[in-house]
């Protein structure tokens, strides 16, 4: 009898570390896991974040934007345009001008500074309204417009 048991101790006995071997891999593969899985979802929300307020550089397009080639001419701005649309950080519908002579501008700032909504921004005697393209867009209602687009330089 004592020899039976002795040998079923002995075969019972790598089982047992097999198990507690098994517990302990299952706990690090979980907890290895875990951690991969929240530095993804991590990532995915800063990329997420990251895109939201991007602006826009000199080398890369905006839908609707055509930039000419060349630089055009300087338009009057009688000296302020308002902002009242702002697309991006760095990228604002604005107009100048009085009702009915008032002009309707995207304004684009490649210098990254920051537009908001109702800003007033003064264009003195030694700057202008540069145009560089054509920006076509949809208004609410559906109706197609094309606008100058126009860095201040």
């Amino acid at each position: 009898m004592k020899n039976s048991v002795l040998q079923l101790l002995k075969y019972t006995m790598p089982i047992r570390k097999i198990l507690k071997l098994s517990f302990t891999m299952k706990f690090f593969g979980g907890f290895i896991t875990g951690v991969i899985a929240t530095v993804l979802v991590m990532v995915l929300i800063y990329t997420v974040k990251k895109t939201d307020g991007e602006t826009l550089k000199s080398d890369e397009t905006l839908s609707g934007f055509t930039r000419f080639p060349e630089k055009g001419e300087c338009i009057s701005t009688n000296g302020k345009i308002e902002i009242f649309q702002v697309l991006k950080p760095n990228i604002a519908l604005a107009k100048f001008g009085q009702f009915p002579d008032d002009l309707m501008v995207l304004l684009i700032n490649y210098e990254g500074k920051a537009y908001y909504d109702n800003q007033k921004i003064k264009v003195n005697a030694k700057t202008c309204a540069r145009q560089i393209g054509t920006y076509q867009y949809s208004t609410r209602m559906d109706i197609d417009k094309t606008v100058p687009v126009v860095v201040i330089e």
